[in-house]
């Protein structure tokens, strides 16, 4: 059992030294921060959605950039898949550099560069060749089905759930799907919604995720016909957006939005609407029992996919990793339990190639050192963690999500349980200068919340 553990130890710090390399500050592709070379600060959401607005009034028709992030300063500154198997690492395998597989000098050197290749996949995954793992995570508890559970009619709760059934019911479809039916060439009826769904808005398609997110939880909790009958067609025009494109993308705005993130040039977040698209999928065939929406978030996880993989190929991992310093949303987390579902190692190689090494290094040594970081971009990054362990048991990633809750809740919260100023996390234990109009954001709460519950079914067992 001490040679056991000793090896559980050794494989583990291997994979922290992997995670703590992506954020040696000489290295300047692997800087960990929330933005891009080329924007000199990022902004919060609002920020930013402020800005876009302003400049689709003045060019309605031209996607810009948001230019006036520019003049914003850095205000805060199921089996146990740890055992390799050979389908495993040739997944891996397939994302070799082309410049690795050119060869080069001769000799014994490609036989070593792809050897390296390999290993880095072995301690991205927290064990080298032939090191002990710990047994796979759980027995987990379960959660009650929202089919099984209905509200007292006439309580506050009730009265709650009502309310949001009716804001749910009365957004019109067409002009959700608007900017997608655009997007895909199809014949687009109504008229768009405005604000953060603007037709000239970089995030624009987003709240279609949240929506079908919506709408599947609620009709678990209320069997509402009309209500199914309304997100079942929306999942419907999705579907004949996705098969028009014909690459398994889809979106409410164009694919040069990752051209641009792989670039490392200014975009609006394209990865943080994917992952709410992605979602609201989901969410509608595990929640909802739609098999066509699994279908669509399969053949998006597919396409972007390869994209990772041709950035990997053609550049390197490093560019890879300093594309996530923009905001990514939860793409690890959705990934993660999609893998779940499929079983394709593809889908768990992608998963770990959203779990940004420089931010989960720094927490997988319990270093408080999160001031300056936004929140919004990092919280997400941290539920995924945290399904990692759920699904592959690899203990490391628990202490990375346990070890988080600790330093938000001993030195990163006010009294309200919320965290962050103007979506920026400061120095720690003092929060007083940190009061304003801007504090504990909403989007902040909701995945702290998440965070916070799946935590404590890690602590319990």
């Amino acid at each position: 059992m001490a040679t056991r553990a000793v090896a559980v130890a050794v494989a583990a710090l291997g994979l922290v030294a992997v995670l703590l390399a992506a954020s040696v500050p000489d290295a300047a592709a692997k800087v960990c921060t929330n933005t891009f070379p080329s924007s000199s600060a990022v902004a919060s959401h609002t920020e930013r959605a402020a800005d876009q607005l302003r400049s689709a009034s003045s060019e309605p028709d031209t996607l810009r950039l948001p230019g006036g992030l520019a003049d914003h300063a850095h205000g805060h500154g199921h089996d146990h898949e740890q055992h390799l198997t050979p389908t495993d690492e040739s997944a891996w395998m397939a994302l070799m550099p082309r410049r690795l597989l050119g060869g080069g000098g001769g000799g014994s050197a490609p036989a070593r560069e792809e050897f390296d290749w390999l290993m880095l996949y072995r301690k991205l995954r927290g064990g080298g060749a032939g090191a002990a793992v710990d047994d796979p995570a759980g027995p987990f508890l379960s959660e009650a089905s929202l089919h099984d559970v209905r509200l007292q009619p006439g309580t506050v709760y009730w009265q709650a759930q009502q309310t949001n059934l009716e804001y749910l019911l009365l957004l019109d479809s067409d002009s959700l799907v608007w900017s997608f039916r655009t997007q895909a060439g199809l014949q687009a009826t109504g008229t768009a919604y405005g604000g953060w769904e603007g037709p000239s808005v970089e995030l624009r398609g987003h709240f279609v995720g949240h929506y079908l997110s919506a709408t599947a939880k609620m009709w678990a909790s209320t069997h509402n016909d009309t209500l199914h009958a309304k997100m079942s067609s929306i999942v419907d025009t999705l579907y004949d957006c996705q098969k028009k494109m014909g690459t398994g993308y889809l979106s409410a705005f164009p694919t040069e939005f990752f051209d641009r993130a792989e670039s490392l040039t200014t975009v609006w977040a394209p990865y943080y609407t994917i992952h709410k698209i992605m979602q609201g999928l989901l969410d509608q065939y595990t929640v909802a029992g739609n098999s066509k929406a699994l279908e669509m978030v399969v053949g998006m996880a597919d396409y972007f996919s390869g994209r990772v993989k041709n950035v990997i190929q053609k550049y390197s991992i490093e560019r890879h990793w300093a594309s996530l310093n923009e905001e990514t949303g939860g793409m690890n987390d959705v990934l993660y339990q999609l893998y779940t579902i499929t079983g394709d190692l593809k889908h768990l190689t992608l998963a770990h190639l959203f779990d940004k090494p420089c931010f989960l290094g720094l927490l997988a040594v319990q270093a408080d050192s999160i001031s300056s970081f936004h929140s919004n971009t990092h919280i997400p990054v941290v539920v995924g963690a945290q399904m990692r362990y759920e699904v592959t048991g690899d203990v490391l990633y628990k202490q990375i999500a346990t070890s988080f809750m600790d330093i938000i809740n001993s030195s990163h919260s006010y009294a309200t349980g919320g965290t962050s100023a103007g979506e920026f996390w400061s120095d720690p234990k003092r929060l007083a200068a940190t009061l304003s109009t801007e504090n504990a954001e909403s989007c902040t709460t909701y995945n702290m919340l998440k965070m916070d519950k799946g935590n404590s079914i890690c602590r319990l067992l």
